[in-house]
């Protein structure tokens, strides 16, 4: 019959087993069996790296807004409309309020070349923007609130030019609205968004399924919203606007990032936005 002591020292030896099998499986678990870590784009990190969120494509593209132009390039061999302003600049600026009309802060752009297609460019940021304007100057049936900032870049010989205008009307879901111009400064057109990735020799698949990607994640949250009660804007991500040949709202950072954009606001009472940055 074995003494007490004997009896002791065993209880000892299972205890130490017991933990160093438990500590195993948790290795185990944390390294083998644990689900991958994912970043906005779907890609693997869960050996480490920084996770790259929706929320954070979405707010570095929020906070190029500045209503500045940024661009070493030489102007001397462009046509410019006035010779005494850069590339492109701010046209009209105001902030004012009336009490019971309207609340706006705007920066209204205008590209500074003399080009055709720099006209239809600026033409259009009359009829999106200006118009509307106006006609919140006007005067409307409810209170408005209209905030509108711009930016613009220049990587090699590409001027980029984004515009944002965010919009509250009355009781109306608040409205983001994006427009883009992209425009090669030696050729004088007007530049897509194929042309960019091939330019880059980046594979369109590879950029549609991030596309694909972060629009499902996007639809998703948005389902699990609706499905507690709330009032969100539904995706179609089988939608055609999601092809490359279909896209016409991008912009190239100050650092030649891209940023592809869907606002859903262009054409929807919405603010939501799906940001991809390549």
């Amino acid at each position: 019959m074995m003494n007490t002591k004997t009896i002791r020292y065993i209880l000892y030896v299972v205890i130490i087993i017991f933990c160093v099998v438990a500590i195993g499986l948790g290795v185990y678990a944390q390294f083998f069996t644990k689900e991958p870590v994912q970043d906005a784009y779907g890609n693997d990190i869960s050996a480490g790296g920084n996770i790259v969120t929706a929320q954070d494509v979405n707010q570095s593209f929020i906070d190029l807004f500045t209503n500045e132009f940024y661009s070493n390039y030489d102007e001397s061999t462009i046509t410019k409309v006035d010779d005494t302003k850069e590339l492109v600049y701010t046209f009209y600026s105001d902030n004012q309020t009336v009490e019971g009309k309207y609340s706006m802060n705007i920066n209204i752009p205008v590209i500074n070349i003399q080009s055709d297609v720099v006209t239809v460019f600026n033409n259009l940021t009359q009829s999106i923007f200006v118009d509307k304007i106006n006609s919140v100057m006007a005067g409307t049936s409810v209170y408005t609130i209209y905030n509108l900032d711009y930016t613009a870049y220049v990587n090699n010989n590409l001027l980029s030019v984004a515009i944002k205008a965010t919009i509250k009307e009355g009781d109306n879901p608040q409205r983001v609205i994006v427009q883009t111009y992209n425009y090669d400064l030696q050729t004088d057109s007007a530049v897509t968004l194929k042309e960019i990735l091939e330019d880059r020799d980046i594979d369109e698949t590879v950029v549609e399924n991030r596309i694909k990607t972060v629009v499902q994640n996007a639809s998703n949250d948005a389902n699990k919203m609706a499905e507690s009660g709330y009032t969100v804007y539904q995706r179609n991500v089988n939608d055609e606007m999601y092809q490359i040949d279909n896209i016409t709202n991008f912009i190239e950072g100050p650092n030649g990032e891209l940023y592809i954009i869907f606002a859903y606001g262009n054409n929807n009472y919405t603010s939501e936005m799906d940001i991809i940055e390549i």
